[in-house]
């Protein structure tokens, strides 16, 4: 059987290549891009720097400078969370919202590239074995 960790990598690296693609030439990178997504589709929950880090498998520092270089764009904000104070809560910004249907164009298109020609039995195989490598790398619990 083939090495399953270097198409593992080959997948990550492609998705990260056209994310960046699709967001060539707009105020925002595709990193950046997929947080405010992500801020979009969960816009009714409390959101903390670490649900991104969980969420997206990142290390803190990482969402640190990302978050820290979204702030400078002026399109989040951290703030004081209401049910506890010792935590930020990360929050759009107006110039953030108005990005809402090119990040989700984007989102959309990365998804439509990467389902293309898959039967929805098979992604739902994907998803459950993907899990399960996650969960034997301590990447994610059930």
């Amino acid at each position: 059987m083939e090495k399953i960790y270097k198409y593992v990598t080959q997948l990550a690296n492609a998705q990260r290549r056209l994310i960046e693609k699709l967001a060539k030439g707009k105020t925002y990178s595709g990193t950046q891009g997929k947080v405010i997504h992500y801020l979009f589709a969960n816009k009714e929950s409390t959101i903390y720097q670490k649900d991104i880090e969980r969420d997206f498998g990142m290390r803190a520092s990482t969402v640190t400078e990302l978050i820290h270089s979204l702030e400078k764009m002026e399109m989040v904000r951290r703030v004081p969370s209401k049910k506890d104070g010792r935590y930020k809560e990360i929050v759009l910004n107006e110039k953030a919202k108005t990005l809402r249907e090119d990040v989700s164009a984007d989102m959309n298109e990365l998804e439509q590239y990467m389902k293309k020609d898959i039967g929805e039995e098979e992604l739902l195989v994907w998803v459950k074995v993907t899990r399960k490598m996650l969960k034997n790398l301590g990447g994610e619990e059930e």
